[in-house]
């Protein structure tokens, strides 16, 4: 199942960390901000902090 932007529904690659596009990321909140979002996201992913209490199905505990 393809993973979606949540403000404008333009295919976003299934790997990302954040549920927005680019070009809508960067238009709410401006560029600087949503890259320092992505860079904690991504460290929150490799501590393995990214889906603490998370009620999707199938993510690890």
């Amino acid at each position: 199942m393809a993973k979606r932007c949540v403000y404008c529904s333009k295919e976003i690659d299934t790997e990302s960390v954040v549920d927005v596009c680019e070009s809508c990321g960067e238009g709410v909140w401006g560029e600087k901000m949503f890259g320092a979002i992505k860079e904690n996201m991504e460290g929150a992913r490799k501590k393995g902090d990214l889906h603490q209490g998370s009620v999707t199905e199938g993510m690890p505990f």
